[in-house]
């Protein structure tokens, strides 16, 4: 009888333990939210190159905003890009983009420096300015983030975006508890493109 016991204790132990399994992946593929859809954009790269929304169609991305200038988050948003670019850098369905909120300072000139000092591969992560237009327009009608008054005043957001142009996610861009979930839906992104 204490046998008998014993093998179905370990038995319903067993299945405890994978129905807890089951139910973790399938809560883990769960579809990310689409939270709306990029309009199509054209901004420069720090190369002098045009990138928009077409350039980045089929591959997954996270945007952020930032300044050069900024003592501020920015610093701290950059590192944590700079460990997601590099964690991702042999991924060739994956980028990063990061788009100055002070088009009349970041240059491509300057954002080639900034982009220097975070070892950034500029073919995979884009360092990204324009006219104050186009990117109050980019920040207030497809991210619907920051301060659309003065584009100085941005989001610490990163945004994770599909090979559709769709926004899938928001994450705080200075909170590494918030990054590693970031990682974790790229993965799940990119895992699904052809």
């Amino acid at each position: 009888m204490n046998d008998t016991f014993k093998k179905i204790t370990f038995a319903v132990f067993g299945l405890i333990i994978l129905l807890a399994g089951v139910s973790y992946m399938v809560q883990n593929q769960k579809p990310l939210p689409v939270l709306g859809m990029l309009p199509e954009f054209s901004l420069t790269n720090a190369t002098g190159d045009q990138i928009g929304l077409d350039d980045l169609k089929g591959k997954v991305w996270v945007a952020d905003f930032i300044f050069t200038t900024c003592a501020g988050p920015c610093p701290v948003m950059s590192m944590h890009m700079a460990k997601l670019h590099k964690e991702f850098e042999d991924d060739k369905k994956i980028r990063m983009v990061s788009v100055s909120v002070n088009p009349d300072y970041d240059t491509p000139e300057v954002l080639t420096e900034y982009a220097k000092r975070y070892e950034a591969r500029t073919d995979l992560w884009y360092f990204l300015t324009g006219s104050y237009e186009a990117i109050q327009s980019l920040i207030a009608d497809g991210f619907k983030m920051g301060d659309m008054e003065e584009i100085v005043f941005h989001s610490t957001k990163f945004a994770l975006v599909d090979g559709e142009g769709q926004i899938r996610g928001y994450y705080t861009g200075t909170e590494p508890e918030e990054m590693e979930v970031l990682r974790k839906d790229i993965a799940k992104l990119a895992d699904r493109l052809k």
